[in-house]
């Protein structure tokens, strides 16, 4: 994939890294489609491999549109899997299905403007909703953050009109009632950490006890830097949260990877005024080369943790 160099680190321009995603899936001769249209009316692409018949995992990421190294890191560990052998075995024993661009108009925007040396800093789509805020809530959050979701449309965090109210979160739902997805891991950014429902509520979930079986085989596969896992409450509580959702309605093991961490980078000063290079490390390869044998791993012990749940 051709990166486009600056500030902000090696990330490719929006068109760039979206061709790079269809060479990739046709190489590994997946099948693309076009599962929804963004509010600017942009593609939001669905990539299937693997066979049909196999329990499907759902893997997505950029929901919000800044947190770009998260789909990054997504496209190098299928790209990095692919070269080996016990990575070939695993594409062909699990069907995935993947939406590694959930939130094209951030996306685009923020891409942009780090093209033009200009800070970028879109999280919402382009209805200025925290996607990830949108979707239906399992019950009232327990207690308020600034970060939870708003109701005030000039938050980062606003949940939007009302519950599936924007064609993002809607085409996520038409995905996953067509699949009914076993397991989830949305790639996102920052703070190395593998987070799991409830968001909403300090209450224990009653699977902790199979989501602790994926988080074991992942973090002890780490090749470098380590991850904490923890339940999504314990960062900060939200509400209208994906992997809440998923596990609620559907009884999806859904996990979120928080990839990367603030470092040196942000010494100099223009840096430390972009809001991009906050959410995305100016190395990649150091920091998505670390992922690879955690997710290989966490997708090989995900049939255990499914049995253990069932």
């Amino acid at each position: 994939m051709v990166f486009a160099k600056g500030l902000a680190g090696e990330y490719p321009t929006a068109a760039r890294y979206v061709a790079g995603w269809r060479t990739l899936v046709e190489h590994l001769k997946g099948d693309e489609s076009v599962a929804g249209h963004s509010v600017e009316g942009r593609p939001i692409y669905r990539f299937d491999m693997g066979p049909k018949h196999a329990p499907p995992v759902l893997l997505t990421a950029l929901i919000h549109g800044i947190e770009v190294i998260g789909s990054v890191a997504l496209f190098h560990v299928l790209r990095d899997l692919a070269a080996t052998d016990e990575g070939r075995r695993l594409f062909s024993e699990t069907r995935l299905v993947i939406m590694p661009v959930l939130n094209p108009d951030a996306f685009a925007n923020n891409m942009d403007r780090i093209g033009r040396g200009w800070p970028a800093l879109q999280r919402t789509n382009a209805r200025g909703v925290d996607l990830n805020r949108n979707f239906p809530h399992v019950a009232p959050i327990e207690r308020a953050h600034p970060f939870s979701g708003s109701r005030w449309r000039g938050s980062p965090h606003y949940q939007g009109p009302r519950p599936l109210s924007e064609p993002e979160t809607q085409t996520v739902v038409q995905v996953v009632e067509a699949v009914r997805p076993q397991l989830s891991v949305g790639f996102h950014s920052f703070g190395n950490m593998l987070l799991y429902p409830w968001g909403f509520s300090r209450r224990p979930n009653l699977r902790h006890a199979a989501y602790g079986h994926l988080a074991q085989a992942f973090m002890g596969s780490l090749a470098g830097t380590k991850y904490s896992f923890r339940q999504a409450s314990q960062f900060y509580p939200t509400v209208g949260d994906l992997d809440d959702w998923l596990d609620h309605n559907y009884g999806t093991l859904a996990m979120t990877v928080e990839v990367g961490s603030l470092n040196r980078r942000l010494w100099n000063p223009l840096r430390l005024l972009n809001p991009f290079c906050w959410m995305n490390p100016l190395r990649i390869e150091s920091t998505v080369r670390n992922l690879v044998p955690g997710v290989h791993a966490l997708l090989r012990s995900s049939n255990l943790a499914l049995s253990a749940a069932a």
